[in-house]
């Protein structure tokens, strides 16, 4: 308690009582006292000693999760590692790093290997002043990037040459049998997908045969859908659409080659009704000639 804050009120107090001449009343005593009483504020808080937080506050603590699934993101081949096609060489969130000399990128920013190599990691000015890129080299000495206007390096040592356009081929061949026969589907309205074409063989044989690459075009195989499911049902929509309208189109082909063997039909018996009628007439007619030749004249008596 600092006494030096109660000093004022306490000499007041004392100097109110000396200068009373006479005995003190009650009225002299009540102000004597209030002059003693200590007011509520800072000089309160010092009497009664309260103390002041000297921490800060804080809020509660929580655990976090440690169940999350881990990304796993960063370098997963260091450089001058060897790679083989498919191998992830860098995962990433955005493009901190861009696919360069034989490298591809995923969806997902994943740079991954094109070809059998070594990774390196490099920058080319050229390109783009500030992005870097990761690359895939043959050779293990090799530096990327490569000089500007130097050969491609690929396997095997191939290069790029021109193909050759293919010889046009005569109808006809030497023995003068067509070299190519086309055999179109059935129905009135056949579907591209059935014709097949069948070539000569070049064995002097005389044997037609389809081509090895087309044999695989006569099954139709389920190809996978990669994608979402969105993509996959609209894939199913649309064969299912395509289905339906072949079903249809086959169908309307058989109602009308069905309409087509009634008319057929209709026809053969509308002329077999009419000989008939003509070979009757013609009948009647001869009938009807003999019987006035032949028939006798009455007589009068």
């Amino acid at each position: 308690m600092r006494v030096t804050q109660l000093r004022r009120p306490l000499v007041a107090a004392a100097s109110g009582i000396t200068r009373s001449t006479s005995t003190p009343t009650a009225r002299h005593l009540q102000d004597i006292f209030a002059q003693l009483r200590i007011g509520v504020g800072a000089t309160n808080a010092v009497v009664e000693g309260r103390r002041h937080a000297s921490v800060k506050a804080q809020g509660a603590y929580r655990l976090r999760d440690s169940s999350t699934i881990p990304k796993k993101l960063g370098a997963k081949k260091s450089g001058d590692s060897y790679v083989i096609p498919g191998n992830i060489i860098y995962k990433q969130r955005g493009t901190k790093w861009y696919p360069g000399e034989n490298c591809g990128m995923g969806r997902d920013h994943t740079i991954f290997a094109l070809a059998t190599g070594y990774v390196k990691y490099y920058k080319d000015p050229k390109k783009h002043p500030k992005r870097q890129y990761i690359g895939v080299v043959f050779n293990k000495d090799d530096k990327l990037p490569y000089p500007e206007n130097a050969m491609r390096k690929r396997k095997l040592n191939m290069v790029a040459v021109p193909v050759a356009p293919p010889q046009p081929q005569p109808d006809l061949s030497a023995s003068g049998i067509p070299n190519q026969v086309v055999r179109k589907g059935i129905g009135r309205n056949p579907h591209p997908r059935d014709e097949r074409i069948i070539k000569l063989a070049q064995d002097g044989s005389y044997a037609y045969r389809e081509e090895n690459w087309r044999l695989g075009t006569l099954v139709r195989t389920e190809k996978r859908k990669m994608g979402s499911r969105r993509v996959a049902m609209r894939h199913r929509r649309r064969r299912t659409r395509a289905i339906g309208l072949e079903m249809r189109s086959e169908r309307e082909d058989k109602i009308a080659r069905r309409k087509e063997a009634l008319d057929a039909q209709r026809a053969a018996r509308a002329r077999k009704i009419k000989d008939y009628r003509q070979r009757m007439a013609a009948k009647k007619a001869e009938e009807g000639g003999d019987g006035s030749t032949t028939s006798p004249t009455p007589t009068t008596a």
